[in-house]
């Protein structure tokens, strides 16, 4: 192959490589998110699971949202956003929970529990 034949596959090379790098250094800078819509429900749901003090020890995120959700009016609701991977490990977590027990009967909510004295339907989601 002739000098000039491999320079021209080392441009072509880079030409193609240029953009996936740049795809994926756009991708790894982003601020991906996910959302954590919390309801307080105005009745308990037939489906539901209570979170504990356990809980809180491995989610720590999670107690900081639910002492803020204790202050929502019944049929209140509010979003708080978590970063991917936290907003991941609490979906799934809360996911395994509520399979243990069947579907959240209350609405369209995917997870539904109680804490404290207190009824609350949630969904995860990216903004």
């Amino acid at each position: 192959m002739s000098e000039s034949m491999k320079k021209k596959h080392i441009l072509l090379l880079i030409l193609i490589l240029a953009p996936v790098a740049f795809f994926i250094l756009t991708l790894a800078t982003l601020d991906i998110s996910m959302s954590f819509q919390v309801k307080k429900l105005t009745s308990p749901p037939d489906a539901y699971f209570e979170i504990t003090e356990e809980d809180f020890q491995e989610y720590p995120i999670l107690e900081e949202i639910l002492e803020d959700a204790e202050k929502l009016a019944p049929g209140e609701s509010k979003s708080y956003e978590l970063d991917l991977e936290t907003g991941k490990r609490i979906s799934n977590y809360l996911a395994k929970r509520q399979s243990e027990i069947g579907v959240c009967s209350y609405s369209s909510y995917t997870y539904c529990f109680k804490y404290g004295n207190e009824f609350y339907g949630a969904n995860m989601g990216t903004p």
